[in-house]
């Protein structure tokens, strides 16, 4: 590989495990935390991210575009975080589920195969039996997994095809009646 292919594919230069103290040792906060390199490498993984956290940031090796990333370690969760440019943006890994931002959409994958794609408040679910379903300001849209069954429902209309045959129809615009 030459010299030029080689520098063209390196993105990354160097690491630094960090931990920030987010309270005086009084217990008050602090406006801006107090941030240095452990000693030994290790850091704790504290139960309060809002009073202590470890963190490592990778530092991007393009000097002309630098698009670092800082991981958090959380109790509960890994996340990561890089600067704004083309690509993901940020990353959460959690038990059941690991969501990634990216373009300005986030992208959910539960720990069942199911897919979550929402951008501006559209949403569209991949779930595990392969069912999809889209929900956007306008319109509810369904397919069933095997293909089968179709749906679409607006505030004014519905249509479906089943296996039993097609329903279209307007919808009831009156208000519920409690009884």
């Amino acid at each position: 590989m030459d010299q030029v292919r080689r520098t063209a594919l390196r993105v990354w230069k160097s690491a630094q495990l960090y931990i920030g103290f987010h309270r005086d040792r009084q217990g008050n906060p602090r406006s801006e935390a107090k941030v240095w390199p452990p000693k030994n490498g290790n850091a704790t993984i504290h139960a309060n991210p809002e009073e202590q956290e470890a963190f490592l940031v990778v530092k991007a090796a393009d000097k002309t575009e630098p698009r670092d990333v800082q991981i958090k370690f959380r109790p509960d969760k890994i996340v990561l975080r890089r600067d704004p440019g083309i690509s993901w943006e940020g990353i959460v890994v959690e038990e059941g589920l690991i969501s990634v931002q990216v373009g300005g959409a986030w992208v959910r994958i539960k720990s069942d195969g199911s897919v979550a794609h929402e951008r501006d408040g559209d949403m569209t679910y991949v779930e595990s039996d392969g069912a999809v379903l889209k929900k956007t300001e306008f319109v509810e849209a369904m397919m069933s997994g095997d293909g089968v069954e179709l749906s679409r429902r607006t505030p004014t209309t519905i249509a479906a095809i089943r296996e039993d045959g097609v329903l279209a129809k307007s919808r009831s615009t009156s208000p519920k009646l409690d009884t």
